[in-house]
């Protein structure tokens, strides 16, 4: 007797992460329920009792010269990247993160150019940490070759074997398929004069949301690239952000990201991140264009942290308010479940600290603790979020 699809995926989302790696290999029809999106997607909340979670997230400073994965869930091993492929010209350099897209990953090294004292380019790679592929993609010139322009555009709800790169480059958008294995150019434009869309651009990492690429402005605007039909427009922005006075305030664009399948943004005047109570905004997935509030976030009942690890009893105050107030900063907002998102969280850093904190009770927890010396420059260094790439495994096959 044959059971249906269905209930063999219900049976299966119910093993525990390492009977689930073995159950994959029993037969052609489990392997192919078991590398889809939703499948680990549900798989995942039932590993934490129905909340949002991220498997983990890496941690990527090129400047700083950090890079590092550190768990979150328990019974998902971290991913290695050691399968991509060290070659004579990349012999020196360390591998980067340098976008995360629903379980795969797009990273670079830095290789030497040959007669050229001191100029490097870089070799980029998208791959899949689960199933350890790997593919090289040729960047053209121009289109982002040191790494920054980059972005990892994948959904596997709408096109499962299918994900795109988008590159930025000086004098235009172009577009990477792993269908057609080519770059396409979508946008052109003169990055030199005035008229360029992207003057005034926050940072060059983009975040995919609903088919487009979104990128941050130092004004208060967010600016979109349709991948599909190649349109580039500005999005509307929350209303009390319309009005002129607001940006003399001194608001800005302290987070954005995705989740949930919708658009969050966080940003607050310097009053607001003084006393660290702000709004989570978010758009949802349809034609008005309009923005909500999904949290509010208040960290005043936030006192102090304590490490966990001391063994002496003696409780040593970790994370303060004031902390937050005069160096923190958003990293990452993961939706929770349904129409309310109840249950979702927050990551953010502090000095030396990453911290996780629910949206739902206000409890506060330290996930990463920097193990520098107070003495190195690295342990008062506060990531943002351009910093943080979540990362949920996939078993996509590239």
């Amino acid at each position: 007797m044959t059971f249906p699809d269905e209930i063999i995926a219900n049976i299966l989302t119910r093993l525990p992460p390492k009977e689930l790696v073995r159950a994959r290999v029993v037969c052609k029809q489990w392997h192919a329920l078991t590398s889809e999106h939703l499948f680990m997607h549900t798989n995942l909340l039932r590993t934490n009792a129905g909340h949002p979670v991220i498997a983990g997230f890496f941690l990527n400073d090129e400047i700083h010269e950090t890079f590092s994965y550190n768990p979150l869930l328990r019974g998902y091993s971290s991913p290695d990247l050691s399968f991509i492929p060290t070659t004579a010209d990349t012999a020196n350099s360390e591998t980067y993160v340098t976008s995360s897209c629903h379980g795969l990953l797009l990273c670079r090294r830095r290789r030497r150019i040959d007669g050229e004292l001191g100029v490097y380019r870089a070799r980029h790679y998208v791959c899949n940490p689960e199933t350890m592929e790997f593919f090289e993609v040729d960047v053209p010139a121009g289109a982002g070759g040191a790494g920054q322009y980059l972005n990892l555009a994948y959904d596997p709800l709408k096109s499962r074997h299918q994900y795109r790169i988008v590159a930025r480059g000086h004098d235009g958008i172009r577009v990477y398929s792993s269908r057609t294995r080519f770059w396409r150019t979508a946008v052109r434009y003169d990055g030199r004069c005035r008229r360029s869309p992207f003057a005034g651009l926050r940072h060059p990492r983009g975040v995919f949301w609903n088919g487009s690429l979104v990128w941050a402005m130092l004004s208060p605007r967010l600016l979109r690239f349709a991948i599909d039909s190649g349109e580039l427009s500005e999005m509307p922005l929350p209303p009390r952000l319309r009005s002129e006075g607001w940006f003399h305030a001194g608001w800005v664009y302290a987070y954005v990201g995705e989740s949930g399948g919708r658009l969050q943004v966080i940003g607050y005047t310097d009053e607001e991140r003084r006393a660290a109570c702000f709004d989570v905004l978010e758009m949802r997935d349809d034609e008005e264009g309009e923005w909500t509030v999904l949290y509010r976030v208040d960290l005043t009942r936030v006192e102090e942290l304590y490490d966990p690890g001391d063994d002496d009893g003696a409780r040593v105050a970790r994370v303060t308010l004031e902390h937050f107030s005069w160096g923190g900063a958003p990293l990452h907002v993961v939706r929770g479940p349904g129409e309310a998102g109840r249950h979702g969280v927050l990551f953010f850093s502090v000095p030396g600290k990453i911290a996780c904190y629910d949206a739902e009770s206000r409890a506060v927890s330290v996930v990463w603790q920097d193990t520098a010396t107070t003495s190195s420059p690295k342990h008062l260094l506060s990531y943002t979020w351009f910093n943080f790439y979540a990362y949920t495994p996939s078993f996509l096959r590239l």
